[in-house]
């Protein structure tokens, strides 16, 4: 029997990141036993603690680990809002063909904000020979604000780049990182949502559309959603497969006001970790709030959330 080739999976991480970069890994090699993965750690320093903890969590399941410490290399590459909760470690995964191997010709990017809860032996089978890369359709994609802001149709669609199948092959052969650099100089007043702006004002054309079960976003699970009217039936046929739940958005699945139907998975597979246990400390007022929220979306008086069609 043919033994299957290696799943080459990246994440940009620091520090502040490790427990939840834990976690998702862990869902990844616990959906996925027998396949050969190989997990590519990315980060500006990282800590050897932080190494070591990672590395474990691999060596446990049997499963392959590098890392990539980059140092100051693209400082003064990634504008970031100072205020806000996404550092500029998230632009690396624009630079990728020269940050990993050059044997290394095709990636899934995973974000660290995600449970892989199925088989990705199919995503990572999808055909996107002649495209840079396959992605899913982004939550808010029927917003006409990004093809105002990044000057491309709506028709070419907006993509979220939390989730992506990259072919780094034709990345090298077309030169598209400093396509993407250049783009990043060029156009630091269009990159509101930073470097998935930048992938898709670069990449509007020259991506595949995947489907939504590998890249399950939070605004998919709500009531009212703000994809593009088209979009919607496939969304609601693709939910009950979910193969990667996404916590898009600032209300993660560790923080006290998150209310996401998917919620308890995050601790389910935290607690298969060496942090088995761990919760975020409550106190009275902020339970109060999450009490107050919780009857808010009871009331439907918020955009609340619907039963995910699919065991949890």
């Amino acid at each position: 029997m043919k033994t299957p080739d290696t799943i080459h999976c990246v994440c940009n991480i620091d520090d502040a990141y490790l427990r939840h970069c834990i976690v998702t890994l862990t869902s990844l090699f616990e959906n996925n036993p027998g396949e050969p993965i190989h997990v590519h750690i990315i980060a500006a320093s990282l800590s050897e603690a932080a190494q070591e903890s990672i590395a474990d969590t691999a060596r446990r399941y049997g499963q392959e680990c590098s890392f990539h410490i980059v140092g100051d290399r693209f400082d003064g590459l990634c504008p970031v809002a100072a205020d806000g909760y996404i550092s500029a470690a998230t632009y690396f995964r624009c630079f990728l063909p020269s940050i990993l191997p050059e044997t290394v010709d095709k990636a899934i990017y995973i974000d660290c904000d995600l449970l892989v809860v199925g088989n990705i032996r199919p995503f990572w089978n999808i055909d996107i020979k002649g495209y840079a890369v396959g992605a899913v359709e982004d939550m808010w994609s029927g917003k006409p604000e990004h093809y105002q802001r990044l000057q491309y149709p709506e028709s070419d669609a907006y993509f979220n780049a939390g989730v992506l199948l990259l072919n780094l092959g034709y990345w090298r052969e077309n030169d598209i990182e400093e396509e993407i650099k250049a783009y990043i100089k060029e156009h630091p007043d269009r990159l509101l949502y930073n470097d998935q702006d930048a992938l898709n004002g670069v990449l509007h054309s020259r991506r595949k559309l995947i489907p939504f079960r590998w890249n399950m976003q939070d605004g998919f699970f709500r009531r009212k959603r703000k994809i593009r009217p088209s979009t919607i039936e496939e969304v609601d046929r693709e939910m009950p497969h979910t193969a990667i739940i996404h916590f898009t958005g600032s209300k993660k699945p560790w923080h006290d006001n998150c209310l996401h139907p998917c919620r308890k998975l995050y601790f389910k597979y935290l607690d298969m970790t060496p942090m088995a246990g761990w919760r975020p400390k409550i106190n009275y007022f902020q339970r109060i709030n999450r009490l107050f929220l919780a009857i808010q979306g009871a009331l439907h008086l918020k955009n609340t959330y619907r039963r995910p069609p699919f065991k949890m």
